[in-house]
């Protein structure tokens, strides 16, 4: 990189101010600095280590500890990948979920989101009136379902208790991890337009979770759940 610097090579500047001179330069560096150096990684290390050898018993060990056999990873796979020269391949499809693995991370988390959008709606909708969605807290809907449940039978009370508070457990982990993987955005919101939401906690409003006739707001869970499905559709 330094020997280029002193040749009249117009890629490198300072600053870059557009997007196609900082993307040329990304290419040019991949071209004529990483991958060519890359493909004589070995041999540089092995001069360089042998600048640090200081006596014949070490120059043997590093002898040895150069021949033995390399543990291939999955970075290297993705590196060759990348490189330029395997661009014209028809590899489109392998490169699309490369660049999909994060979000494929995610999908995990489908069966978790649509049991909580399920226990939300199926079974704690019968203990909320339309007027008290804006008003009633997860954790308040959740002990009112709770003391329903003790007062009918105590067995069935243990069971599905547990059962209840573990989807919503998993359900708030669900949104929050889709949360810090978005970087807080969502789509869509008020006009299809990209917007920011929040994570939740036993704390938050009910209306904030669930579907109701205000299709601009809240809906947190149908809403990563539908675009969850959509990309893998795609």
């Amino acid at each position: 990189m330094a020997q280029l610097t002193n040749q009249e090579n117009l890629w490198i500047k300072p600053i870059y101010t557009k997007f196609e001179e900082k993307f040329q330069a990304e290419q040019e560096y991949q071209n004529k600095i990483f991958y060519p150096i890359h493909q004589q990684l070995v041999e540089y290390k092995k001069i360089i280590n042998n600048l640090y050898l200081h006596s014949k018993i070490q120059k043997k060990l590093q002898d040895y500890v150069s021949q033995m056999p390399i543990s291939i990873q999955f970075i290297h796979f993705k590196t060759e990948l990348c490189n330029p020269k395997n661009s014209q391949l028809s590899l489109n499809i392998l490169r699309h979920i490369l660049d999909s693995f994060d979000f494929l991370k995610i999908t995990h988390f489908i069966y978790d989101l649509s049991q909580f959008y399920l226990l939300l709606h199926r079974t704690y909708g019968q203990l909320i009136t339309r007027d008290e969605f804006s008003i009633i807290t997860l954790k308040e809907l959740y002990e009112r379902s709770e003391k329903q449940l003790k007062n009918s039978n105590r067995f069935r009370y243990l069971n599905q208790n547990n059962k209840n508070l573990l989807i919503i457990q998993n359900g708030i982990k669900a949104v929050n991890t889709y949360h810090q993987f978005a970087d807080g955005l969502i789509r869509p919101g008020a006009c299809d337009e990209t917007q920011r939401f929040t994570t939740i906690s036993m704390d938050t409003p009910i209306d904030y979770l669930v579907t109701t006739e205000n299709y601009d707001e809240g809906d947190i869970i149908m809403r990563i759940l539908r675009y969850s499905l959509i990309y893998i559709c795609y």
